[in-house]
């Protein structure tokens, strides 16, 4: 008895771990990772960007457009955020060098060359993100991922846009991308350790399940009256 009480408590205890924890970012496609680590980056230097040029453009449309997409990044980034929690997700601290690149060579222009450039960066970079998102959006196998992902398409979308309507895009912009996004898929000590935990639990848990059932005995034959 006291074995078998022992077997209904791990069992009890897998099924609950299983239920409660979130999942793992070991689970995510390689697609939704690169997602979530590439927009990430892009807020790091697309916003202050926006907010810069929000004050500095020449052009009053490109101030307009640009206070609007550092305000739709910022509500981006929350919601971000909260999809890395979930899912228990590294995002990364710092945008890619091409990004940090195009914020320098930003800081160091003025004028109409300011505003041409911001345009057609940002352009350049928002292209990259609307096929990316639009990928996980049709691939990912994670429904709040999927949800992001839209949500991230819609912003491209409507930031491409913006963009555009300030006269000032290029048609070769979209060619430019930032091709460095920073994406880790190996395995790290901790995403291992995890897999063992589950797996552990996993296998007590049907021991414990197999011991509360039980074997069935033969059948017995009936006896003639």
């Amino acid at each position: 008895m006291p074995f078998r009480f022992t077997a209904l408590v791990a069992a009890a205890a897998a099924l609950l771990l299983g239920c409660a924890l979130p999942a793992s970012a070991g689970e995510l496609q390689q697609t939704d990772r690169a997602l979530l680590t590439r927009l990430k980056q892009h807020t790091l230097w697309a916003t202050p960007a926006s907010r810069q040029a929000a004050e500095r453009a020449t052009n009053r449309r490109v101030r307009a457009v640009a206070g609007r997409i550092a305000d739709d990044q910022a509500r981006l980034d929350v919601a971000l955020r909260a999809v890395a929690d979930r899912l228990a997700f590294g995002l990364p601290s710092a945008p890619t060098d091409q990004e940090r690149a195009w914020a320098d060579e930003l800081a160091a222009r003025s004028g109409d060359e300011f505003d041409h450039d911001y345009v057609n960066r940002l352009r350049a970079e928002y292209g990259t993100l609307f096929a990316l998102a639009s990928d996980v959006r049709a691939g990912t196998r994670d429904d709040d991922v999927r949800a992001f992902a839209q949500t991230a398409v819609d912003t491209a979308l409507g930031h491409l846009t913006l963009l555009e309507s300030t006269g000032l895009a290029e048609t070769t912009s979209l060619l430019v991308s930032a091709t460095e996004d920073g994406t880790d898929d190996t395995l790290g000590g901790g995403d291992v350790a995890l897999g063992a935990v589950f797996v552990a639990f996993a296998a007590v848990a049907t021991f414990g399940l197999l011991r509360l059932l039980g074997t069935p005995g033969p059948i017995q034959p009936r006896t003639r009256r």
